[in-house]
């Protein structure tokens, strides 16, 4: 994992400052190359060869590459290579972009031709990596980090049609950012010399066979190659294990290859003696004390929720409206001071194996793949009191014409509403919400996060299966319990029961106990994180872009006192459908206050 930067100029000095500002993405050497037309620089972190060997810019022939990732299959792409730079320097040379189609990994490049003056940069299919850009005076700036671009001059300034779609959908998808004059490119977008191409292949052929034991078969086979490849390289390996479905189906199969990984696993401190938030840790501690596996249990606490608040939204340079950022900070941190360097998680089983409530193909339209994502967002934005400032409105119509400028909706063909839904998906929430989470969070401490489920053999089998046969006909009436058919069925008999029939709880710091409380236990009135609620929203230009009072922050968000929403069946404490407003309110103001921004 490194960071990669350009500019389309001839600024070595600038340079220097963009590279200085990702040092914590690459630790272990930097470069620079410069022409009379363009100035390149790299952060290097060495994962799979030698430091010698993974310098970057990295020449060959009459060309350079600078690149952040890994190429999983990079063996099979080119004849003896000492690392998989030198495997995509002399594909991308040979064969130009399209080279890329037949890599299986996670990247984000710039490959410069010295003779020609193309300059190619791509991100890959999952949006693993993020690779941002701008112009400043007509020239081209791009690099790994927005810190690195803001070295350059670009404005502390926030984007408001970002901001729009932040505040309704949780965080920013597509080609925009929060900043104003830098945006970001999209799962598997190219760039050449300015002209857009694309990676992606939604066009998947049906497996032959569908026979339902063969498909869980193929599926578990698949998962333990792609666990295979992402065990390369030289560094320790540590495991998110949550002691859900995914995480453990990953730690089997790193025990079915010999390999006991040191695994790392969140505990919460929780106020309400019935919780449940901490029911899938204690089922990764029991499996890993059966298998005989190391298991390190990481207590987290609001104080340490609050003390890490401004770093981690500094890490993550946007703000996002979950509500467990911190955790996931102060567990990467913890894992890099435990000498562990790469990371496997098992994001991305939801959004391939549909786990979430929402995947139920009931509530969407089988004719209209915008009616499938339109349901989503009215989802995602149910609870949130609209906002009247017609420069930061964005209604349900204006996020899916937005979606249509980036996504490549002609390649889905409205044949499959639940893949249609879960391909849709893969490429807003996994990219931008959840897949950046871990690289930002992670490289902030060095880490590099790798995701087996992502893996392309495994991921483009999977998304091929038509969607029945991802679903149990009890999902629909019990979406917790009868989630992720086709994986369960994969390892029914490999992992426990305990395990396979576990209800879904969702893995998130408890801030509904902490600020709310249930309705025969409310929360206290004062409190660590309540206390900095409300001294970090009382400030006059949040109350006018966000249209609250210090009254709502007490009868709204933080209200433990029990009455009914009108268009709701359930008897709930407000503040508990208030939280998505709180939270993309909250770490707004975070974000905003360590960037410096103004609106």
């Amino acid at each position: 994992m490194c960071a990669i930067h350009g500019i389309v100029d001839v600024k070595p000095e600038l340079m220097m400052k963009m590279v200085k500002a990702a040092h914590h993405r690459g630790p272990d050497g930097n470069g620079i190359f410069e022409d009379d037309y363009i100035t390149l620089g790299h952060n290097l972190l060495s994962i799979v060869g030698e430091v010698k060997d993974s310098k970057q810019p990295y020449h060959y022939e009459d060309c350079i590459l600078v690149y952040n990732g890994e190429i999983y299959n990079y063996k099979d792409l080119s004849h003896n290579p000492k690392t998989d730079t030198e495997t995509l320097a002399i594909g991308l040379k040979k064969e130009g972009w399209e080279f890329l189609k037949k890599c299986d990994g996670m990247f984000a490049l710039a490959f410069y031709n010295k003779t020609t003056k193309e300059l190619i940069l791509a991100r890959d299919t999952n949006g693993t990596k993020p690779l941002y850009y701008g112009y400043l005076k007509d020239k081209l700036y791009f690099s790994s980090e927005i810190k690195s671009l803001l070295e350059c001059g670009f404005e502390r300034r926030i984007c408001k049609r970002a901001l729009g779609l932040y505040y309704n959908q949780g965080y920013v998808p597509g080609y925009l950012t929060m900043f104003e004059g830098i945006k970001k490119l999209v799962p598997g977008q190219v760039l050449v010399n300015g002209q857009s191409h694309n990676l992606l292949n939604y066009d998947l052929l049906t497996p032959t066979n569908l026979e339902e034991n063969f498909v869980a078969k193929q599926t578990q086979l698949k998962l333990n190659y792609s666990v295979n490849q992402t065990l390369m390289g030289r560094r320790n390996i540590g495991l998110f294990l949550s002691g859900g479905l995914d995480s453990t189906s990953i730690l089997y199969e790193m025990k079915e290859l010999g390999v006991k990984p040191r695994t790392f696993t969140s505990s919460f401190a929780t106020t309400d003696k019935k919780s449940n938030l901490n029911d899938d840790s204690k089922l990764a501690q029991k499996l890993c004390k059966e298998w005989g596996i190391e298991n390190n249990i990481v207590y987290q606490t609001q104080q340490d929720y609050v003390d890490s608040l401004e770093d981690t939204f500094y890490a993550l340079e946007e703000p996002r409206q979950g509500k467990s950022f911190p955790t996931y900070y102060n567990m990467n941190k913890f894992m890099a001071s435990n000498d562990i360097t790469v990371t496997l998680a098992g994001d991305g089983g939801d959004e391939l194996f549909a786990g979430y409530k929402h995947h139920n193909p009931h509530l969407y339209d089988i004719n209209n793949m915008d009616f499938n994502w339109r349901n989503k967002l009215i989802m995602l934005r149910q609870n949130n009191i609209p906002l009247k400032n017609p420069e930061l409105e964005c209604s349900v119509d204006d996020q899916v014409e937005y979606l249509k400028e980036w996504l490549p909706t002609q390649q889905i063909k409205n044949n499959d509403k639940l893949n249609d839904l879960l391909y849709t998906e893969s490429l807003n929430a996994l990219a931008e919400d959840f897949l950046i989470r871990n690289d930002k969070l992670g490289m902030a401490h060095s880490l590099e996060g790798r995701f087996p489920i992502l893996n392309k053999r495994l991921r483009d089998y999977v998304r091929a299966i038509p969607g029945q046969l991802k679903l149990d006909e009890r999902f629909f009436t019990h979406p917790k319990v009868y989630h992720k058919r086709l994986q369960k069925r994969a390892y029914k008999g490999k992992l426990p029961d305990y395990i396979i029939n576990h209800t879904k709880t969702g893995w998130r710091f408890p801030t509904d106990e902490i600020l709310i409380g249930r309705p025969k236990q409310p929360a206290h009135n004062r409190g660590v994180l309540k206390d900095y609620i409300r001294e970090t929203l009382n400030d006059n230009e949040l109350m006018d872009i966000f249209e609250y009072s210090m009254k709502d922050v007490e009868d709204r968000y933080l209200n433990n006192k029990e009455f009914q929403l009108e268009d709701s069946k359930a008897k709930k404490p407000i503040g508990l459908y208030a939280q998505k407003e709180l939270f993309c309110t909250l770490n707004f103001a975070v974000w905003k206050k360590v960037y410096g921004m103004t609106i």
